[in-house]
């Protein structure tokens, strides 16, 4: 394939990811609306959702990038935290 297949290719390719990267965060945030209506702490919450990450990764093929942004997650995390600690 000649590299304006191979761009196009690539274009469409982010583009269905982009479309279901916003389907997928609708998806969750219906989810986490429900346990919020539920009275479910905002803690219990997130924990959930990193069991699922968990689980999500361990049933699919994780990736650098993956565990490159997995990892700025958890910087953000604990910025917050300590951010908080000291209020």
């Amino acid at each position: 394939m000649d590299s304006i297949g191979t761009t196009s290719t690539a274009a469409l390719i982010a583009e269905v990811n982009a479309s279901d990267l916003t389907r997928a965060r609708a998806a969750i945030a219906i989810g986490i609306k429900s346990a919020n209506e539920q009275w479910i702490p905002t803690e219990l919450v997130v924990y959930a959702l990193a069991l699922e990450m968990q689980s999500q990764v361990a049933e699919g093929m994780p990736s650098l990038e993956l565990a490159s942004y997995l990892r700025r997650v958890a910087d953000f995390v604990s910025a917050v935290s300590t951010s908080a600690d000291r209020h």
